[in-house]
């Protein structure tokens, strides 16, 4: 099952969230909307797709993931083919409400649990071996809508993207994901008020919060820098070909980043990969922020970035898993994913409005880095507590 799996995520992540940015263009000049209004209904989408998270992985506990993914990118191809037709802004914010909580069913986090269910001890390998293809989702898709657009219009080109999950995705989650997968769960603890009472464990446990400040914290850097680096980097007056090098580096970066962790760093604790990635994503916005934008530079901030990236979202996965217990493991992954996708859907605009209200790149850079050291912070209170509650036990 996980290399279909790998290949959805890819098609998914591809088609659902970096297409936006590129067809924000096309419908600007058609349909005569404002930049504000039109990415206003990808922050309307990524909040419903945290607020979904809980009670999606709560169905996922109860009733596995094979018709909720079947469904969710049945939903996303129908939603495409609706944004193809779209002309009135309404029309678009309540498709993007719609889709923002089909995304919740088939995005990175819907995989997590399935692989976390039927790997167990194994998760881990696993959930590196997936990430290592989804890493190229932009790397694939950028390109080919890029291709697509002057060739077919954005109309045609959301069709295509459409047809990718209608008739790769639907099929790919109706035949590979498990309808059921609790072979490592503990039997005892399957009913719905067990499951309240763990919650209410977690919610008090300080292990839960740093995980949350470090996750959310590392999603508003992580989307910022998405969304910011281009138009910053162009504004600075560097050359589009050095900017499109950085940024499709940091794909490749990721992958062998995580290759890297299933070889020679197989045996490397969460503890100590995440203390890399929590100090190498700060040295790589220092870098923007001191060193000047040419290219061997930007390539050090790729190189940083990619691997903090690339590790950052294995740990993800494997974290709340190993520090917090591996019991209603999908209802902790989505109290966890709530606020991360709230970051990640304020993310573009709160760049965007310190960018438009200082137009200096170094402020951009700043706030950015703050949000980063922030979640290294929330990292690091974690570890704190960890071997605190963990005192007298096996050295970390």
């Amino acid at each position: 099952m996980l290399w279909p799996l790998a290949l959805a995520q890819v098609v998914s992540w591809g088609t659902l969230y970096y297409s936006f940015s590129l067809f924000a263009g096309p419908m600007r000049e058609e349909l005569g909307w404002s930049p504000t209004a039109i990415n206003g209904a990808l922050t309307a989408g990524l909040l419903v797709t945290g607020l979904m998270a809980y009670p999606v992985g709560t169905l996922f506990e109860r009733h596995g993931a094979r018709w909720l993914m079947t469904g969710g990118s049945l939903g996303a191809g129908l939603g495409l083919l609706c944004w193809s037709r779209v002309a009135s802004l309404p029309q678009f914010y309540l498709l993007w409400l719609v889709l923002g909580a089909l995304m919740s069913c088939v995005l990175i986090e819907a995989v997590f649990v399935v692989i976390h269910q039927q790997f167990g001890a194994q998760a881990r390998r696993a959930m590196t071996a997936m990430t290592m293809v989804t890493g190229f989702s932009g790397t694939v898709f950028v390109p080919l809508i890029g291709h697509l657009l002057p060739a077919l219009g954005w109309r045609q080109s959301l069709e295509i993207l459409a047809a990718f999950n209608l008739f790769f995705c639907v099929p790919v989650h109706c035949f590979f994901t498990p309808p059921r997968g609790r072979p490592h769960a503990d039997p005892t603890r399957t009913d719905a008020h067990a499951g309240r009472v763990v919650m209410r464990e977690r919610l008090r446990n300080p292990i839960f919060w740093g995980l949350v400040c470090w996750y959310t914290s590392y999603s508003l850097t992580a989307s910022s820098l998405i969304f910011q680096l281009v138009p910053v980097l162009s504004a600075e007056q560097v050359p589009s070909g050095n900017i499109l090098l950085c940024f499709a580096l940091i794909g490749p970066v990721q992958v062998v980043a995580r290759l890297l962790i299933i070889t020679v760093g197989r045996r490397a604790s969460t503890v100590r990969l995440g203390a890399m990635t929590s100090s190498i994503v700060p040295l790589g916005l220092l870098v923007l922020i001191f060193a000047p934008p040419s290219l061997p530079w930007l390539c050090v901030f790729a190189i940083c970035f990619g691997v903090g990236h690339g590790v950052t979202t294995i740990l993800r996965g494997v974290a709340p898993a190993e520090w917090l217990g591996h019991d209603y493991y999908a209802r902790t992954m989505g109290a966890i994913a709530l606020p991360m996708m709230l970051a990640m859907a304020i993310a573009p605009l709160l760049s965007a409005s310190v960018w438009g209200a200082t137009g200096s790149p170094r402020a951009v850079w700043s706030v950015i880095l703050a949000g980063s050291l922030a979640g290294s912070a929330g990292y690091w209170f974690a570890v704190h507590k960890l071997r605190r509650q963990r005192a007298g036990g096996n050295a970390l």
